[in-house]
């Protein structure tokens, strides 16, 4: 099932009802993944609640599915649940724990995003980095508890292509989903398209169904995207760098025994990209992908 996330909105499309027309009438999609860069958890709540009525009217209106709801850039950029002060760490639970909610009275199923960055010292001493993942699966323990309480699913792990955070490999992803089955925190993982087949970390022969064969029982959403497999640009299709083939992707999805989970187109243009060309690319990036991943 082929969907979208809303980063594409961001800067652009910010009243609910102009992204939800968009979505539905234009690019002809039903599911959608709701970004907190659109609004954001740390809010008041009463004003925040005003906002959330009104995401979900429009959806409602356009009828329209808030599958679930992200992390967007605002919130990746700070060093979250891997950060070397205590202090900052527990302030990433109190913003997990209102986002697990907010994404609650969006009427989601789940919430996600990336997890954390460790600094560089951190990352290079070996004693530090093991502390930091028992911190982090401390903290998931405590997320996982209340997306429960908000009424969710799971939550969504994002593994990314940086080797200071975590998951950022295979290996790492099924370390990680052992020690949360043994903790009972409800998750699964988001995986990245683009991500997977990062070269400069991975290799020339990264390829994503690797990923998706190691971790077929934990994976719950895919975000697509098109690559130069040099960098992360969240490109649409076609692109004259790009080269990311949806039609292998949907084969190997198929093999993985994936083929119905969420597919989410996540195209993120550049802020200062004409609105017009955005438009266009997102109608042609659904239409290369719908016979493949139908909506």
């Amino acid at each position: 099932m082929l969907g979208i996330n809303l980063c594409f909105a961001v800067k652009r499309y910010l009243e609910p009802h102009a992204w939800a027309r968009f979505v539905r009438e234009d690019l002809g999609l039903s599911v959608v993944q709701f970004t907190f860069d659109l609004a954001d958890p740390w809010w008041p709540a009463d004003d925040r609640a005003r906002i959330v009525e009104q995401v979900r009217k429009a959806a409602d209106d356009w009828q329209l599915t808030i599958h679930s709801a992200f992390v967007g850039l605002a919130h990746y950029v700070p060093a979250g649940l891997l950060d070397p002060d205590p202090d900052a760490r527990r302030l990433a639970i109190t913003w997990w724990t209102r986002a697990a909610f907010m994404a609650g009275e969006l009427g989601a199923t789940a919430v996600g995003g990336p997890l954390g960055t460790m600094s560089v010292r951190d990352a290079a001493d070996f004693v530090h980095r093991e502390q930091r993942y028992r911190d982090l699966l401390d903290a998931l323990d405590v997320i996982g508890g209340q997306v429960r309480q908000a009424g969710l699913d799971h939550l969504l792990i994002e593994p990314t292509p940086i080797a200071r955070e975590i998951p950022h490999n295979v290996a790492q992803c099924k370390q990680l989903a052992a020690d949360l089955h043994e903790r009972g925190v409800p998750f699964g993982f988001a995986v990245d398209t683009g991500h997977t087949v990062y070269e400069p970390l991975y290799g020339p022969n990264a390829n994503v169904g690797d990923w998706l064969d190691a971790l077929a029982s934990d994976t719950k959403l895919i975000h697509l995207d098109n690559t130069d497999r040099q960098g992360d640009p969240h490109w649409g299709w076609p692109h004259e760098r790009g080269r990311f083939d949806v039609a292998d992707f949907a084969a190997r999805l198929d093999v993985a025994g994936l083929a119905d989970i969420p597919v989410m187109l996540e195209i993120y243009p550049r802020f200062e990209d004409d609105d017009d060309q955005v438009r266009a690319t997102l109608l042609s990036s659904v239409a290369h992908c719908t016979p493949y991943i139908p909506a």
